[in-house]
């Protein structure tokens, strides 16, 4: 009788003790899951940035990043890219980033990545000269013994360009030469209107239309005219003029083609970074150019001036 109650004894014992052990494991279960359905992704609060122009083109960032769980998470792979409409243009990476809860500061470095500046280039051309900044977060964040992955593209910033008007002349511009010693204006150039045509990721094409206008009681005959457009010192393209003659007290309009070297993109993206996102842009040109049987060499068209930009002006409260 006595072993029978031992038995029970042991019996009722263990079940009491299975009984705790599943009260425990519902517990930590329901924890766990509790956790999973209230995790919250990080995201970015802030984010300042400015170039790096050592050896290398590089963006170095610092984000304040939110995370919203009262838990601290480990970010094991983190890649985030910088795009210019849908062209990446630099990349980087960080590996274990423990975010603890609320706020943290993570750096982080972008490498320029020079093969896709002359797509970027043909992007922005067709696109009215506007670039939409987007940047692109993929993070793989452990909490516990599972992984979350997140990847969020965000637009950022724009960028608006008018490169096109800087290529252009609105001014009445003499061209003037030496006749027997005396300054004689041979020309007067009324316009130099420039407008794209055809842009793709090795070309870029200008049409120009020029007007001249004749001051003088006798023909003037542009026998040819070649210019190179220069950006930061770096000669980017060219463009000619076809013989044309201009009859006495009139004016004669036509075209010019220029020819832009995509291949020089990256170097003048360079140069322009370096110099604190400002061009310095130049046309300079030479004419043989025939009045009263003689021929001169004159310069009509020398136009000058600068641009800059702000890639980095980024204004964030974007997902991370």
């Amino acid at each position: 009788m006595a072993g029978k109650i031992v038995y029970s004894d042991f019996i009722y014992n263990n079940m009491k003790i299975w009984k705790i052990l599943l009260l425990i494991t519902t517990i930590i279960l329901s924890i766990f899951f509790y956790i999973m359905l209230t995790f919250s992704h990080p995201y970015v609060d802030e984010i300042k940035a400015s170039w790096l122009t050592n050896d290398e083109i590089a963006i170095k960032a610092n984000a304040t990043v939110i995370n919203p769980n009262f838990f601290s998470i480990r970010i094991t792979k983190l890649n985030y890219s910088l795009f210019l409409n849908d062209v990446e243009i630099a990349h980087g990476m960080n590996e274990n980033v423990v975010l603890h809860p609320e706020k943290n500061n993570v750096g982080f470095q972008l490498i320029l990545n020079y093969g896709n500046l002359q797509k970027w280039w043909a992007s922005h051309i067709k696109n009215n000269e506007y670039s939409i900044v987007i940047v692109k977060y993929n993070a793989i964040a452990n909490f516990l013994f599972f992984k979350k992955s997140k990847e969020i593209k965000e637009e950022y910033t724009t960028i608006s360009t008018n490169f096109i008007s800087k290529l252009s002349l609105y001014e009445p511009k003499p061209v003037n030469v030496s006749i027997y010693g005396k300054n004689t204006m041979l020309l007067i150039i009324n316009k130099f209107e420039s407008r794209w045509q055809y842009v793709d990721e090795n070309i870029t094409i200008i049409n120009s239309t020029i007007q001249f206008y004749n001051p003088n009681e006798g023909d003037v005959k542009i026998l040819n005219l070649t210019y190179d457009i220069f950006l930061n010192g770096i000669k980017m393209g060219n463009g000619s003029l076809k013989e044309v003659t201009i009859p006495p007290y009139g004016m004669k309009e036509t075209f010019c083609l220029t020819y832009i070297y995509n291949e020089k993109i990256p170097e003048w993206f360079e140069s322009h970074i370096r110099n604190g996102e400002n061009t310095t842009y130049e046309i300079k040109s030479n004419a043989q150019i025939l009045y009263d049987e003689s021929i001169y060499l004159a310069e009509p068209l020398n136009i000058k001036g600068d641009f800059t930009t702000n890639f980095l002006n980024f204004e964030l409260e974007k997902v991370l």
